[in-house]
């Protein structure tokens, strides 16, 4: 059970590192089309700054680190212990 946390952490942190380079990359077009797209006329939206998603992407990477390390040292314990 728990090595399918451990995966299922890892995945959801990589799927969100992703997101948050590919924001941090893009923001200006990305932010330019939801703008255009889903705001009226004399409106204002605030939006996230590009630095606030590459703290996140930072963060991200952190966690899928952590969960990567911890299924490792899972996979080498239950190999010993077989």
């Amino acid at each position: 059970m728990i090595e399918l946390l451990g995966w299922a952490g890892l995945v959801i942190c990589f799927v969100l590192m992703l997101y948050h380079r590919y924001m941090h990359a893009n923001h200006d077009r990305v932010y330019a089309y939801i703008k255009q797209k889903y705001t009226e006329e004399g409106s204002q939206m605030a939006f996230p700054s590009k630095e606030d998603h590459a703290r996140y992407s930072r963060k991200y990477s952190n966690y899928t680190i952590f969960f990567a390390c911890l299924l490792i040292i899972l996979s080498f314990s239950r190999q010993t212990l077989l």
